[in-house]
């Protein structure tokens, strides 16, 4: 009875204890106005009791930034201390550290380190180098697709947000952006509008400035048989060599890059420039082949075939909506009974697409053909 009796005194003066004094106290914050380029030392106390710990050190280093820059934070303990950074409107906040880090503070802005925990330490910020980029290959083709290329960088992600520009030397050729990937890399990705040599810009405010040379190498070219134009040169390169693949289909003057279309089909002029070639991808339209097999469409799929009626044909060019190309294309004018044996007008258009396939529309306004002309009704039956 004694034991217990001596047990539950030992117990009440515990409660007590821990009932007049808190679990933690801040025992000795002190604040501190940093200046750059200078070591600072201290050293933090923590208070014990019966092992839980009762208070603890802080100190604070304040200090604002009259430039954009990257900051080194040299830390260096061989006790149990830490440290972090955040900006006063808390949207800079490295987490705890115990090691030295890099970090990108920005101009104007107030920051506090605040080094925590049991012993001694010393700490020193310093400006640092601004980010240098890095680039593995210096140039690169693409095609109508596309193109990313990815960099790297020196110093902080957060540097390269908001100081590297990346621009296109001719945006008629190629459009570029670009973004931050990580802390060390990042893409940009060249857009194709047409063919030629265009060069892409990568400058680091403060650092270096580098060039890639990018050469967009293909285009499309839709055309009707017995033209006689200039193929698409590659913009920015002066004095082409010119060639045909295919000279049953078309002709190409190799100097002047000056064609013959002789038949429809499909054919690729290439354009040599040094080690580059520049390829023009292009389909020949046959207007009375179209003509024909989009008749031979209209009969597949109206009432009664036998007695379709055909109006107009008209022939010409035209810019399609999804790809803003120009392309040769056929307009028919036709009448065919409906369910109830009335006869209704309609019109389809036909061209065919960059696999010398024919594609239809089932309406049309003549007044959208450019350079229209009529062909006889009984030239594509």
């Amino acid at each position: 009875m004694k034991k217990l009796v001596s047990l539950l005194l030992a117990v009440m003066m515990v409660v007590s204890i821990f009932a007049i004094v808190p679990l933690s106290v801040d025992a000795a914050s002190t604040n501190f106005s940093l200046a750059l380029n200078k070591k600072y030392s201290g050293t933090l106390e923590t208070t014990s009791l019966y092992g839980v710990v009762m208070s603890r050190d802080y100190h604070y280093y304040n200090f604002t930034m009259s430039k954009s820059s990257n900051v080194k934070v040299s830390f260096s303990t061989k006790a149990d201390v830490s440290w972090s950074l955040r900006s006063s409107d808390y949207s800079d906040n490295t987490g705890t550290q115990t090691k030295s880090k890099l970090v990108y503070l920005t101009k104007g802005k107030s920051y506090t380190i605040t080094v925590s925990g049991s012993g001694k330490y010393a700490i020193k910020v310093t400006k640092a180098a601004a980010n240098k980029l890095k680039l593995k290959n210096k140039s690169g083709k693409l095609g109508t697709s596309n193109k990313t290329v990815k960099f790297s960088f020196s110093g902080t992600g957060d540097y390269a947000i908001d100081n590297l520009k990346v621009t296109s030397g001719n945006k008629k050729i190629a459009t570029v952006t670009h973004r931050i990937t990580s802390s060390k890399s990042g893409t940009f990705t060249i857009t194709p509008k047409k063919m030629g040599k265009v060069v892409i810009t990568l400058k680091m405010k403060g650092g270096n400035k580098l060039k890639y040379t990018a050469y967009v190498t293909k285009t499309y070219w839709f055309i009707a048989k017995g033209c006689k134009s200039k193929a698409p040169a590659p913009a920015g390169v002066k004095k082409p060599t010119w060639k045909s693949a295919n000279k049953k289909v078309a002709t190409i003057n190799k100097k002047t890059g000056k064609i013959n279309a002789k038949k429809g089909g499909r054919v690729n002029f290439t354009a040599k420039k040094g080690k580059i070639s520049y390829k023009v991808i292009t389909v020949v339209t046959d207007y009375k082949v179209l003509g024909k097999k989009t008749y031979k469409k209209i009969k597949s799929v109206v009432n009664n075939p036998e007695k379709l009626k055909i109006y107009n044909v008209y022939r010409g060019y035209s810019k399609l909506v999804y790809t803003g190309k120009k392309v040769p294309i056929i307009m028919v004018d036709y009448g065919s009974t409906n369910d109830y044996g009335a006869m209704t007008r309609k019109k389809m258009v036909a061209w065919y697409d960059d696999v010398h396939e024919i594609k239809y529309a089932t309406s049309w306004d003549e007044d959208n053909i450019i350079g229209k002309k009529s062909m006889s009704p009984s030239s594509i039956k």
